[in-house]
This record gives C-alpha cells, sequence and structure tokens, in this order.
C-alpha cells in the first residue's frame, strides 16, 4: 500500500474511495463534507474516483469548422504531436508524435460530422458509425458531439489517410500523414536497473533509489519521442506494463514518473512487504520492456512519531476536528510523527 505525498491526495483519495490510507468501507460524502474540502482548497467532484483523470487530458486540440458544404477550415491548433495550417481549406494533417491525444473541437456539427479512414476508405473512427477503432481502449475515443478526442496509437497512425465529412464525402475531405518517429518498444538490447536499495533488503521509509540504465538513454520527456530514449518511472505494488501500452501517472496508486530524466528519487512507503518496479517509458509514458523487479522489506524509521499525539492535538476549542487540524495531521504523517491509524481518526471526524 502506498502512501499518498500531498494533502490533497491523501484528503482526496480517502475520502472519495479509501483506497490509500484506509481499508474500510467509504464514507458517504455529504454536502457539509464538500463545503470544507472547497474551503481547504480541494476541489471534489461529484462521483469522482481515485486515478481518474478528470477532465480528459489531452495533448493537442484543433478548432475546426465548415466552409459551406465544400470544405473544413482550422481555425486554431495548440498544443503538440500534431501540425495542421489554419486558414486553409481542407488543411493537411500532419501526426509528428504518435501516443497523441486529440480534441477536435468541431464547429460545423451536427451538420458535418467528421470520420476517418484509411487508404482504401474503411472507416476507422466515425461520428456516424462504428469505426474499427472507436471500441480501442487504447485509442479510448470519445465523442460529445461538436468536441471529439482519442489516442493516436502506433496501429492507428499506421492506417490513418484522410479525414472527411460522413455527409459530404465527396467535398469535405483532407489528408492525414504520419511524419514520427518509429519506436520499437521490445528493444534486443538495453537495460534499466535498481543500483540501490537490493533486492531483498530492509529498509526505512521514506525509501531512496538509485537507478541506472544500459544502452538506453534516460533524457526529459520534453525532449520528445525518440527510439531508445525516455524516463523511467517507479511502479510499487503493480505489474509492469505491456510494450507500448501508457504507463499510468497516478501516484496514489503506485506509479511514479520521474520525466525530468531523474536518476533517483525518495518515496514514502507503509511499513511492511512490497515489490517494487523500475519501468523505461517513452515521452508519452508508453511502456518499453525494460524492466527491473525488487522486494523491499519496508520498516518505520526509528525516529518517526513520538507516541505523545492524539487526537486532542488536532481538535479546536470546541472539541471539533477543521480544516487547520485536518492540515496539521496531514502535515504530522508525511514527516513521520503519527501514524496511519492517527492519521484515519483525524479524518474520520473531520468528515462528520
Amino acid at each position: 500500500m502506498c502512501v499518498a505525498n500531498t494533502l490533497a491526495t491523501i484528503v482526496y483519495i480517502y475520502i472519495i474511495n479509501n483506497i490509500c490510507v484506509a481499508p474500510h468501507e467509504p464514507h458517504k460524502i455529504t454536502r457539509r463534507t464538500v463545503m470544507k474540502l472547497t474551503g481547504a482548497g480541494f476541489v471534489v467532484g461529484a462521483g469522482a474516483t481515485a486515478g481518474a483523470a478528470g477532465a480528459d487530458h489531452v495533448d493537442a486540440t484543433i478548432s475546426i469548422d465548415n466552409v459551406g458544404a465544400s470544405a473544413y477550415e482550422v481555425s486554431n491548433v495548440t498544443g503538440t504531436g500534431i501540425d495542421v495550417p489554419t486558414g486553409v481549406e481542407n488543411p493537411t494533417l500532419t501526426v509528428t508524435e504518435t501516443g497523441t491525444r486529440v480534441r477536435f473541437e468541431n464547429g460545423g456539427y451536427p451538420n458535418h460530422p467528421l470520420k476517418f479512414q484509411d487508404e482504401s476508405g474503411t472507416v476507422l473512427l466515425s461520428q456516424s458509425t462504428t469505426g474499427s477503432f472507436n471500441d480501442d481502449s487504447a485509442v479510448n475515443w470519445v465523442d460529445d458531439g461538436d468536441t471529439i478526442a482519442f489516442t493516436i496509437t502506433s496501429d492507428l497512425a499506421s492506417s490513418l489517410a484522410e479525414y472527411r465529412c460522413t455527409v459530404h464525402v465527396n467535398a469535405m475531405v483532407g489528408d492525414i500523414s504520419v511524419d514520427a518517429p518509429a519506436v520499437d518498444y521490445t528493444p534486443e538490447t538495453g537495460s534499466v536497473s535498481f543500483t540501490s536499495p537490493s533486492d531483498g533488503a530492509t529498509v526505512t521509509t521514506p525509501v531512496s533509489f538509485e537507478m541506472a540504465a544500459e544502452n538506453f538513454t534516460v533524457e526529459a520527456a520534453s525532449n520528445g519521442v525518440r527510439d531508445g530514449a525516455g524516463h523511467l518511472h517507479i511502479l510499487v505494488d503493480q505489474p509492469a506494463l505491456e510494450p507500448g501500452a501508457v504507463i499510468p501517472n497516478n501516484e496514489s496508486n503506485g506509479y511514479y514518473h520521474y520525466g525530468d530524466g531523474s536518476t533517483t528519487a525518495e518515496i514514502s512507503m507503509e511499513p511492511g512487504t512490497h515489490t517494487v518496479r523500475l519501468q523505461a517509458g517513452d515521452a508519452k509514458h508508453r511502456a518499453y520492456d525494460l524492466t527491473d523487479t525488487i522486494q523491499l522489506s519496508v520498516e518505520q524509521s526509528a525516529d518517526a512519531g513520538t507516541g505523545e499525539e492524539t487526537i486532542e492535538n488536532y481538535r479546536n476549542g470546541e472539541g471539533n476536528v477543521e480544516i487547520e487540524g485536518l492540515r496539521g495531521g496531514i502535515d504530522d504523517f508525511t514527516s513521520g510523527d503519527i501514524d496511519i491509524d492517527l492519521l484515519r481518526q483525524v479524518i474520520d471526524e473531520f468528515t462528520q
């Protein structure tokens, strides 16, 4: 079980699903609790779940509209991974990085729905019918009418040839080209490894890690997607990802990204036995088949907690745990001054 490293993450996860800091049944979220969290600077969405992306993450947004029934025209492009000129009728879309998640804001909808085809005319994605990639979980097609979003996976990119209006198929049509580097996610050479701690080691939390790579370039994600290069990820009590799959960005569930190219890390972990994996990923967090696995026995540090703190330390003059008490409890927990049971009690009283 991982320990969330930020106050917002701990409170959010505990109250919504009790995933990281509480194994028992989740609380009902009351309006009073939501108001208290809002006052504390937390944002809690109704029906949210830990690890959910919330608003759909995208790498590039394309604003497209119709020119009568004769053409599409792009008015604005933001983000990276796809290039397209603006102010041009039926412009060519150029994919520069596979793995790019793109959003189209279709100002011509519902009269001019979009579809995407291969060279033979086979529909891959469509707002009007079901294309061969509409139900692909990696593509993750989302159609909200005037807005669509999807991920340009390597498989999809190898087939994309054009976009069209599903109604005016002979007039409103533009080419799609792919000028993205080919990446081998199952390289025959290359390796990543933990140099510290060693497999089977007994360590204290927070745990310090040192990592290394051979025949693989560790670099910042800002360098873009390059074959044989990327950054490292630590997975705590999680299985390695299949080659080409996107590694989740969710520390509360045990996924740690080091997109700045770091080869050292420090992670707070619950006492107990843990399986810790190292996996390389490209700039879009797609997994290479380069991993290392160690088993660790984690103990609480000797100076963690004085044993003198009680729930009274976090109640106000009226005997209630409010915002400041909650913050104090989580600060003390993350610094090792109180244990997980007392933190649970603090959060329990705050949510009452």
